[in-house]
């Protein structure tokens, strides 16, 4: 099948792009600004992958209630085509669809009741309900914070804050489990194998990469390896009004993409050699 991918241009959408192509599954990226003039013949034998507002909320928190209210308009009408054309409806979001300041013990189901704190949070929950609520055509894939080999995420961010020489000081207390956008990818990939040879898999699903950690551990880690790249960089340290994972999500429960999909959880320590290899070779040339 084809996969249509709704996403301005950013490290996630070029992950999956590189994904699928590795598959060889002919795919078309549109923007946000397309979908007025959606052509719905490009929803034959295809499945709708939505990661816009998931990667415009990667910067911001949130948008003004104009622009959201327009987006569930657009997304609601391109919902009916596909539940006309039968295409799947996969919609990404993340798990500020929960209250992560409020803190939590224990890995946040697929069952729960999602109450968000921050207008992004809001927002995406109501994503999620515009979805599901197109009987048999939507899936939504909440996943954790993003990281990647470029500034502008937690990662990227937190590297150039350590160049600059200063103490950095980081949250110890509130966890969260960093997803490389390539690991993402994958399980985006693989969601799509199946979901094109018929899985009637629908409704919500977590994934975050294994390995729950405090942005100071994170930091702990990533100086280490940061350390063979480049010159010494800055000290952290741990404090209860630190610097915390940005954006700020709880850790997910993934048992039921295991059981329906059979996609297990990786490390994200795994990914993070090469990552922060990139980043750190790229300042320096």
């Amino acid at each position: 099948m084809n996969v249509v991918l709704i996403s301005r241009s950013s490290a996630l959408s070029d992950s999956i792009r590189n994904q699928l192509n590795l598959r060889e599954r002919p795919l078309v990226i549109l923007s946000s600004e397309d979908l007025p003039n959606f052509d719905t013949k490009l929803l034959r034998n295809a499945i709708v992958v939505d990661g816009d507002p998931l990667v415009c909320f990667q910067s911001s928190d949130g948008v003004t209630a104009a622009l959201h209210e327009q987006s569930l308009v657009e997304r609601r009408r391109l919902l009916q085509a596909c539940r006309e054309m039968d295409a799947p409806y996969v919609f990404l979001s993340d798990g500020r669809v929960f209250d992560a300041s409020a803190g939590s013990d224990h890995e946040r189901r697929e069952d729960e009741d999602a109450v968000a704190s921050s207008l992004a949070g809001k927002q995406l929950a109501e994503f999620e309900r515009l979805v599901l609520g197109v009987a048999g055509q939507g899936l939504v894939l909440r996943t954790g914070p993003l990281i990647a080999a470029q500034e502008g995420n937690f990662l990227g961010d937190c590297l150039a804050a350590m160049r600059d020489g200063n103490v950095l000081s980081l949250n110890d207390s509130l966890m969260g489990c960093p997803t490389p956008v390539s690991d993402l990818a994958r399980v985006v990939s693989g969601m799509l194998d199946q979901l094109s040879c018929g899985a009637p898999c629908r409704g919500v699903y977590h994934y975050n990469s294994s390995g729950a950690a405090s942005a100071y551990e994170f930091a702990e880690v990533v100086c280490a390896f940061a350390s063979q790249f480049v010159a010494p960089v800055a000290d952290i340290a741990a404090a209860d009004t630190g610097i915390t994972w940005v954006p700020q999500v709880p850790v997910l429960s993934c048992d039921q993409l295991l059981q329906d999909f059979g996609i297990k959880q990786l490390p994200w320590r795994a990914y993070l050699p090469r990552m922060v290899r990139a980043i750190c070779e790229g300042v320096s040339k």
